[in-house]
């Protein structure tokens, strides 16, 4: 009678952990990976190096026209492109503000399952040039 009772507490607390993230047939639940989740800032700054406000963005995938993104910078002069709507591979991206609008920048995107997509160049600062 004396084990009666701690055991029925070791039973009531073996009870109370959590097993985890277990599907009921047992096994592990499968791990969803957004592979294109990645975001890369493109800053556009005017002829003097400051941050342009409300200029217009434009990325587009260089393999897939159709996947193409467009945007307006913020308040520092950033937009953030985002990898899940333009896909993979090289991106260009062009800014426009005021009838003046810059060279092309571009970036080549390579999402990778769960470990981090990478971005080459990690940023892109884009400056308007006089025309």
């Amino acid at each position: 009678m004396r084990l009666a009772l701690p055991l029925c507490l070791a039973v009531l607390a073996l009870g109370c952990l959590d097993p985890g993230n277990f599907d009921p047939d047992g096994g592990r639940g499968r791990v969803n990976c957004d592979t294109f989740s990645t975001r890369w800032p493109v800053s556009v700054v005017d002829f003097s190096g400051m941050p342009v406000v409300g200029a217009t963005v434009t990325a587009t995938n260089d393999t897939d026209a159709s996947k193409k993104v467009t945007g307006q910078t913020d308040g520092r002069g950033i937009f953030l492109v985002d990898g899940k709507d333009l896909g993979s591979g090289a991106v260009s991206v062009v800014a426009t503000f005021n009838g003046s609008s810059t060279n092309t920048g571009r970036f080549t995107f390579t999402p990778s399952e769960c470990a981090g997509s990478v971005v080459e160049p990690p940023d892109l600062r884009l400056q308007l040039v006089r025309r």
